[in-house]
């Protein structure tokens, strides 16, 4: 076993279907048993990840990310055959791990892995090297934002793309802080609303990220933080606000996350 002066730490990147699959296990099975992925020789023993689950797509919109769980590597790479407790079958590259301390209940939503870690990382890698401090930075994060997902309304999870945002807002604006919806529509902005107490109207656009609001363009249709097509004001409500230069274009953000977490409405 290493010091832990020496432990190295990774995030770990796989799809949520491979980590429900191997939870506790790094695996390839595009490789041949003499084509060792990369990455794959730098783990040892005692080394530490976290299990990430990318489900972004090639589209414009990103989907939700999420933590699975912390682990300390117990062997190292080595191919042979998938575990039994496995659905998967035949053989493939594997570094088996365990689970380190405390774990989420239930794979926690947490914005782009940049933002976590406050730099660029390598896209492309599965194994990504982060710091001891990055690795507790990131654990801390999940550890304080899980909650039960099945409080979440109508979905009885975390939305996982804008759409889903969408519906969670329209089937649930009462319990939102959201007296009525007057309009719903497919362009920006996604609804026009009356809050709780306030009977003017204001623009609500809907994103799973608040960054989205950028790189959609939206801005452009804001001057003032007031919608250029009728002059009413905009707001964002998003599942993670991750961009706080969002809030220089529009009247309020609301995390949607933190609202159900502390049983808050949005408030006017």
């Amino acid at each position: 076993m290493i010091s832990p002066q020496e432990r190295k730490h990774f995030i770990v990147k796989h799809d949520l279907e491979a980590f429900s699959v191997l939870p506790n296990y790094i695996w390839r099975t595009d490789k041949s048993a003499t084509e060792i992925p990369r990455g794959f020789s730098s783990v040892r023993p005692g080394d530490r990840w976290v299990g990430f689950a990318y489900t972004s797509n090639d589209k414009q919109e990103k989907r939700l990310s999420k933590i699975t769980g912390f682990f300390e590597c117990i062997k190292a790479a080595r191919f042979g055959d998938v575990p039994p407790s496995s659905t998967e079958q035949g053989q493939a590259w594997l570094i088996e791990g365990k689970e380190f301390e405390e774990q989420p209940k239930s794979p926690v939503g947490v914005p782009p892995i940049d933002d976590l870690v406050g730099r660029k990382t390598f896209k492309q890698q599965a194994l990504v090297a982060i710091t001891d401090d990055e690795f507790s930075l990131i654990r801390e994060y999940a550890l304080s934002h899980q909650f039960d997902t099945k409080t979440i309304p109508l979905l009885g999870r975390e939305p996982e793309c804008e759409q889903e945002v969408v519906t969670l807002i329209t089937h649930s604006h009462e319990k939102l802080g959201i007296a009525k919806i007057l309009r719903v529509r497919t362009g920006f902005p996604d609804l026009l609303v009356q809050f709780d107490g306030n009977p003017s109207p204001v623009h609500l656009e809907l994103e799973l990220y608040s960054e989205s609001f950028l790189s959609h363009g939206h801005k452009d249709h804001v001057t003032d933080k007031r919608c250029n097509k009728d002059g009413l004001p905009v707001a964002v409500a998003c599942w993670i606000h991750n961009e706080p230069e969002v809030e220089n274009h529009v009247h309020k953000v609301f995390e949607l996350q933190d609202l159900l977490r502390t049983d808050k409405k949005m408030v006017w």
